[in-house]
């Protein structure tokens, strides 16, 4: 009986071996067809020219999301005004004059301030840093300029000026394009016109003379030959200021101070003052040293005040000098002596001379056939207060 059960213990292990090895031998020859499909899949794709996937430990590394677009840039809108009352006792208000050229003006201010030029850059001064301002051209070139369109029909009067000088304009010259607006808005050969000043004006500028601009900018602010505007007005300075030209820079931060309508916006005036002091111009030097003495789109430094109208004194500005004077006594003795310091290292900023500058012919337009570069003179610019601007 042992030995029958032993053997049917036998016969169990051996019919057990075999379907162990019958199982086996299926999931071999399964997992062989699954490899000859795969391998099979993966050629075709080859073929068809697609990758081979990707092993699975690389797909197991999260992968950055994919970039999305960016949000469209929210509307800026304007800093609200400041709203600060001048704490410092003084009459003077601030946002003295535009530089304004683009109408005679009276040689001196309802307080009696003298006319001052605008001092030219020295000669041995590098050019301003590329960022310090925005399109700067160096040198006038006549080639950069564009053409002016001029309709067939437009009639030019023959005192303007000589035959050179019709002749460009009307053939689409920029520069001499400038030189008919000028003279239209002076009242030179001819009755002062500035509905045509500012056509020309508009024309010249258009082509890219960065004078052109800065003129025009002046009739909007004035409502002169074309409705008052004075947010065309900034637009035009705007466009001076961002090519160097630092009595757009001035004009433009006089209708920050003011407000234009808008309500005053100090910050942005004291950044505009500041970029046309640095270059120079006596009223934005005198204004910067009201909004340093009162602390009004900056904040309140002394030094630099006393800096500023120092600066503006020097040019002849007698109320400057009178409030140099106020400001140091309220400096302790080191504050004094660094703003001095600061003073005697200064100078100022060039601008770029297309900026500033016209070409004209040797000898003027009314003499010479020909045209060439020639810087033309600087004008003059003219203080009133920011009152009597607006």
């Amino acid at each position: 009986a042992k030995a029958g059960a032993d053997r049917s213990k036998e016969k169990g292990k051996d019919e057990g071996s075999t379907i162990t090895s019958k199982i086996r031998s299926l999931l071999v020859g399964a997992s062989v067809v699954v490899i000859v499909l795969g391998t099979f899949k993966m050629a075709m794709n080859l073929l068809d020219g697609g990758s081979a996937p990707a092993p699975q430990a690389m797909q197991d590394v999260p992968s950055e999301p994919a970039p999305q677009p960016a949000p469209p840039p929210a509307e800026s809108k304007p800093a609200a005004p400041e709203q600060i009352t001048p704490s410092m006792t003084s009459p003077t208000p601030i946002g003295r004059q535009s530089q304004n050229n683009a109408a005679p003006l009276p040689a001196t201010s309802p307080g009696g301030s003298a006319s001052v030029e605008i001092p030219p850059a020295p000669a041995t001064a590098a050019p301003p840093a590329s960022g310090e301002v925005t399109g700067a051209l160096s040198g006038t070139s006549r080639a950069r300029l564009g053409l002016v369109q001029v309709p067939p029909s437009e009639r030019l009067p023959d005192a303007i000026g000589g035959p050179a000088l019709r002749t460009a304009a009307m053939k689409g010259d920029a520069t001499a394009a400038y030189e008919v607006a000028l003279r239209f808005a002076e009242g030179k050969g001819v009755a002062t016109n500035y509905d045509e000043a500012a056509k020309w004006y508009d024309r010249a500028a258009q082509a890219g003379v960065v004078p052109a601009t800065f003129r025009l900018g002046t009739l909007y602010e004035k409502g002169l030959g074309v409705k008052k505007d004075a947010d065309i007005a900034r637009r035009y300075y705007t466009q001076a200021a961002e090519r160097g030209n630092a009595k757009a820079m001035h004009n433009l931060a006089v209708l920050d101070a003011d407000g234009g309508g808008r309500g005053a916006n100090y910050k942005s005036a004291a950044h505009w003052f500041r970029k046309a002091a640095d270059r120079g111009v006596a009223d934005s030097q005198f204004n910067l040293g009201i909004l340093y003495a009162r602390g009004i789109g900056v904040e309140q430094n002394l030094a630099e005040s006393y800096k500023w109208f120092s600066l503006a004194a020097a040019q002849g500005d007698t109320d400057a000098s009178g409030k140099r004077d106020d400001v140091a006594k309220r400096l302790d003795p080191q504050s004094l002596a660094a703003a001095k310091l600061a003073i005697q290292t200064f100078s100022a900023e060039p601008q770029p001379d297309d900026a500033v500058n016209v070409a004209t012919p040797n000898g003027g337009w009314d003499s010479a056939p020909q045209a060439s570069a020639k810087p033309a003179a600087k004008a003059v610019a003219t203080k009133r207060s920011a009152s009597a601007a607006h």
